[in-house]
C-alpha cells in the first residue's frame, strides 16, 4: 500500500501546483492545468490501489515503468498545455508530450498481453 500512497501523494501535489499555479495568474483558467490531476490519479492511483485490493496480481518492472513514464509525459504535457494556454500563447510541441505518453502507454500494455513483463521470482534476492 506504501506505493498507492505515494501515487495518491503524486496527484495531489499535481492538484496543488495547477491550484496554486492558477491563484497567481490573474483569472486566467485552463482545463488543461485544472484536470491534470486526474491524469496521475486515474493512470496510477486507482489501477494499483483496484491491483492490491481486488486483482492481487504481481507485474513486472517491464510493464510498470513504461507505463510509469507514459502516465508522467502525460501529466508533465497537460501541465505544459495548461502553462501555455494561460500565458495566452501556443505551439505544436505539446502534441509530442501526447505521442510520446501514448506510445509509453501503448508499450506498457503490448508488455503485459504478450506475457513477457512475467516476475521472475529466481532473480529475486532474498532479504
Amino acid at each position: 500500500m506504501k506505493k498507492t500512497g505515494i501515487y495518491l501523494g503524486i496527484s495531489v501535489f499535481v492538484f496543488i501546483f495547477g491550484q496554486i499555479y492558477e491563484y497567481f495568474s490573474h483569472g486566467v483558467y485552463s482545463n488543461y492545468m485544472i484536470f491534470a490531476f486526474l491524469i496521475p490519479f486515474a493512470g496510477l492511483f486507482i489501477p494499483n490501489l483496484l491491483n492490491k485490493l481486488i486483482f492481487k496480481k504481481e507485474i513486472s518492472d517491464n510493464a510498470s515503468l513504461p507505463w510509469k513514464c507514459g502516465t508522467a509525459t502525460l501529466t508533465a504535457g497537460s501541465l505544459y498545455k495548461g502553462i501555455l494556454e494561460i500565458y495566452g500563447t501556443s505551439t505544436t510541441f505539446e502534441i509530442f508530450y501526447l505521442i510520446t505518453g501514448i506510445a509509453f502507454c501503448i508499450l506498457a500494455a503490448f508488455i503485459m498481453a504478450t506475457g513477457k513483463g512475467k516476475v521472475n521470482k529466481d532473480c529475486e534476492l532474498n532479504s
